[in-house]
């Protein structure tokens, strides 16, 4: 949902919602953002040190290693159905050639030996603020340059539902005078199935306003109460209208995004990034109900999008059934440049 300013929102809800009032409260909600339209390249050089990417090699301060998780405190419930697949019966793969069978096995096996010991993160994306800035607009809490450097455990894609999800996501922030240089991927990364390694792209930047998804702890602070005929037509516009104008030569805009709202997949995000920094499993809706947790669930609202990250075929990069990945940290925690304690959530369909 990107758009030039927030009263071409309020134009375009005014019919949806037949309320000019509502259209213009929730047009106020709109927050600016730079949405990121990628293009593949075959010679990563062609990519300048220090520019805003996704993909390949980082461009990391000297002295500065390449981030590593250790074991997952849940790794013996991680590790039980890829140990089952390694001893299963040769009942299990029928369908398969006795020589794909043992490759089965060997991969289980594997993915068994990295998860239980400390393996190296995959670099997924680098945000250089000063690109984003001379672009568009951002919050006034976003850094003014310097280089985010984002970096996810591939091989296992946790959905960040879980507390225990936390060591697949490092951050590195590099001040804008840091000196870089182009890090090679550690040997294990390349040992990875297919599927693993990300292709760098470069990126064009571009400004853009967003509007307010329904489905935001912010919606629900501000009272914006909609009836059932006007949600429902909300709902379609949003899906619709909405998506059509996130849509740029037929890339979808509303793809990678810094800042702004995001394009929910699934649901709320700032709620479950309240919950789980604070400890809660949020894997079912039992944090959602707890009264214990109101609380925590009040302060959702203190949580901002840093950075949506879309599938994208150009890359091999894809979360899930063409899902996105969604990087969120508290206000606070953003003006003190507190890096390590951003959220990730997966969504998909």
């Amino acid at each position: 949902m990107n758009y030039a300013h927030s009263k071409e929102i309020a134009r375009e809800l005014e019919p949806v919602l037949e309320d000019a009032a509502l259209a213009q409260q929730l047009a106020a909600q709109a927050r600016p953002a730079v949405w990121l339209q990628t293009t593949a390249v075959k010679d990563e050089a062609e990519i300048a040190s220090g520019s805003t990417k996704f993909g390949g090699c980082p461009d990391l301060p000297a002295g500065v290693a390449w981030p590593e998780r250790g074991r997952y405190p849940d790794h013996e419930q991680r590790v039980k159905p890829h140990r089952e697949d390694s001893l299963a019966p040769d009942s299990r793969w029928r369908w398969a050639r006795p020589e794909q069978v043992l490759l089965f096995r060997k991969e289980a096996l594997q993915h068994v030996a990295r998860l239980e010991s400390t393996f190296p993160l995959s670099f997924v994306a680098q945000i250089n603020f000063a690109e984003a800035r001379s672009a568009g607009t951002l919050d006034a809490d976003f850094p003014e340059s310097g280089l985010l450097s984002v970096f996810y455990d591939l091989m296992e894609q946790p959905w960040g539902f879980d507390p225990a999800d936390a060591c697949a996501l490092k951050l590195i922030f590099s001040e804008g005078d840091a000196e870089l240089e182009r890090r090679p991927q550690p040997p294990a990364l390349l040992e990875l199935p297919d599927h693993c390694p990300l292709a760098p792209m470069a990126c064009e930047l571009h400004a853009c306003v967003t509007a307010l998804p329904l489905e935001s702890a912010q919606w629900d602070s501000q009272g914006l109460a909609l009836d059932e005929e006007q949600r429902d037509r909300f709902v379609e516009w949003w899906f619709d209208d909405a998506q059509n104008a996130a849509s740029s030569g037929g890339e979808d805009s509303g793809c990678h995004r810094i800042g702004g709202w995001p394009t929910p997949v699934q649901g709320d995000m700032q709620t479950e990034c309240a919950l789980v920094a604070a400890g809660h499993y949020c894997g079912n809706g039992e944090a959602y109900a707890d009264d214990a947790t109101r609380a925590v669930r009040d302060t959702a609202t203190q949580w901002l999008l840093l950075l949506q990250i879309g599938s994208d075929e150009k890359g091999g990069m894809g979360w899930g059934d063409e899902g996105q990945v969604y990087l969120w940290m508290r206000r606070d925690d953003l003006r003190a440049r507190r890096f390590d304690r951003v959220r990730l959530v997966l969504q998909c369909c």
